[in-house]
């Protein structure tokens, strides 16, 4: 049984890791609500603080005392002095929830196995560390965010393993892949094959694909019946592989598959 990392419970074929493990897709939605929710309640309380403090510095005008004469205040001094104490112990508090929220998405955004929604924070965290230039080569122009262990073949989304190529160091580095187009930062080439494949173990249908095993140099077609995504550890070094497991119609028995040896994948 594979344990949601979030919330502890049971959870099968809903958003891997590639560290090993899943989270629901509720459970992450939920973290990610939350921090939204106190940032603009953090927001809307800081806004409110410097109204009141603007406010409790204007008391002490002639044109204020003048009016107030006229018109009673809904708010002594004392009255908004004491909401300004109040809201100085608030902001620290929500200052400090929204931290451990964001390190807390940011750990889980490590392992994903597709472009994290903070992107572009951690690709300011590279500058910030490397400069703005490509790694290999030194130019400042066109530069893309690169992983230095692909997400394929265990690697992940820490600043450890990224660091920045201009485009046609990327493409070198990727085979030849055109990256002169608009760059898909949303997802990576191997996690498209996750939904179909989480979908395909969901409505019990097969799959088909072409793969090649390290030793080989064609593809060979395979039809399986998926039963689960595990993530097996490499035997040497660190790092770790995506793999479905299911029945092989070829071989005629359990067989595990790497995602990132697949081409041609079908849900059938």
């Amino acid at each position: 049984m594979t344990i949601c990392k979030i919330c502890k419970k049971s959870v099968l074929n809903e958003i891997p890791l590639s560290m090993g493990g899943m989270i629901h897709n509720s459970c992450l939605q939920a973290l990610q609500d939350e921090k939204m929710e106190i940032k603009s309640l953090l927001n809307r309380v800081e806004i409110h603080l410097e109204r009141l403090k603007t406010d409790l510095s204007k008391r002490n005008s002639i044109a204020y005392k003048v009016v107030s004469i006229f018109s009673k205040p809904e708010f002594s001094g004392e009255e908004i002095e004491g909401q300004i104490a109040e809201l100085s112990e608030k902001i620290p508090q929500l200052s400090n929830k929204h931290s451990r929220l964001n390190k807390e998405l940011s750990s889980i955004y490590d392992f994903l196995t597709t472009y994290p929604p903070d992107w572009n924070d951690r690709r300011n965290l590279v500058i910030q560390r490397d400069g703005e230039l490509c790694d290999r080569c030194g130019t400042h122009r066109k530069l893309h965010l690169h992983h230095v262990i692909s997400l394929g073949r265990g690697g992940s989304n820490k600043i450890l393993n990224l660091k920045l190529l201009c485009e046609k160091c990327h493409s070198k580095k990727h085979g030849g892949r055109n990256f002169s187009g608009e760059f898909r930062e949303s997802e990576s080439a191997f996690s498209k094959r996750i939904p179909e494949i989480q979908n395909a173990i969901k409505l019990s249908k097969q799959i088909s694909f072409g793969y090649r095993k390290p030793s080989q140099k064609g593809f060979k077609k395979r039809t399986i019946l998926p039963k689960e995504l595990i993530n097996i550890p490499h035997q040497h070094g660190d790092g770790s592989t995506l793999c479905v497991k299911g029945f092989c119609e070829l071989r005629r028995a359990k067989r595990t598959f790497a995602l990132k040896r697949m081409r041609g994948l079908k849900v059938l």
